[in-house]
Order: C-alpha cells, then sequence, then structure tokens
C-alpha cells in the first residue's frame, strides 16, 4: 500500500499539494515506480533523464554552466526519492549520492535479483495452475482476489 503524506494547507500551496511524491513503504512496488517516475517527469524531463541514464558525481562542485544543471538536477532528483521513502526504508540508500544508485538499490532490494524473481515466477505458476473457484464465490470476488495477488 502507497501511503500518502498529510499536510497542514498553511504549509503549501494547492498547486504543489496536488503533484505530491508518493510514498514508499516497503509494499507495492509496481505502484509506487509507476507514479514516481511519473512525478519525476512532472518536475521536468532532467529529472526522470538523470535517474534513467545516471550521473557521475563531481569531486568537487562544478563550476561549468551545463555541469552545475545537472549537478543541480540530481540534488532534486536525491531529495525527491529521499523524501518519497520512508525512513526505514531511507536508511537502506542515505549513504549514496546520485539518483540512479538509489533507484537501482530500491529496486534490487524489493524487487529481488534474477534468482529472486524466479523463484517468484515459479510461486506465480503454482498458483495459477491451481487456482480454483470456490463455489459460493462470485466472479467478481475470484477476480478481485486473483488480482491482489498478482499486485503482491
Amino acid at each position: 500500500m502507497i501511503a500518502r503524506r498529510k499536510i497542514h494547507p498553511d504549509e503549501q500551496s494547492r498547486e504543489s499539494r496536488i503533484y505530491q511524491a508518493p510514498l514508499f513503504i516497503g509494499t507495492n512496488l509496481v505502484l509506487w515506480k509507476a507514479r514516481i517516475r511519473t512525478y519525476l517527469q512532472l518536475l521536468g524531463v532532467d529529472f526522470w533523464e538523470i535517474v534513467e541514464g545516471g550521473y557521475q558525481y563531481p569531486s568537487s562542485i562544478p563550476l561549468d554552466e551545463v555541469e552545475k544543471k545537472n549537478y543541480d538536477t540530481n540534488a532534486k532528483a536525491i531529495n525527491t526519492l529521499s523524501g518519497s521513502l520512508e525512513e526505514s526504508k531511507f536508511m537502506k540508500v542515505m549513504q549514496l549520492n546520485t539518483t540512479k544508485a538509489i533507484w537501482d538499490k530500491i529496486i534490487q532490494s524489493y524487487e529481488g535479483d534474477i534468482k529472486v524473481k524466479s523463484a517468484k515466477l515459479q510461486t506465480f505458476r503454482i498458483q495459477y495452475e491451481t487456482l480454483v473457484m470456490n463455489g459460493d464465490e462470485s466472479i467478481a470476488g475470484y477476480f478481485l482476489g486473483y488480482m491482489r495477488s498478482l499486485i503482491q
């Protein structure tokens, strides 16, 4: 489940409340990924680009205008990603200094590597092969239960 932070109306303008980053609490990674990707794209093409393409973190604060812009974009994207993580999830990535590194760590931690994915796929295959609708269950109830198991 993705939780939303409650914000007092005096704290932010109406527009910024509408476009608030989703909070990841450790469950439903698929939904959070879609929402945070959309949110980063909303902030600007550079934000999602720096997550996908990566950023070489400089050894000192850049002086070149293009590098300054990339540095700022990376910092803002890190702030957005960090702010969208529950405290315990943030602790896993707080030492990282690029958005790509943070994104990859979250995905690996909660989606898993190839071995984890293979095990999940095998579990889903078994669940699919043993699907049976109970006699007292409605089609809508059966379908809803099936969809919930897929999302988890």
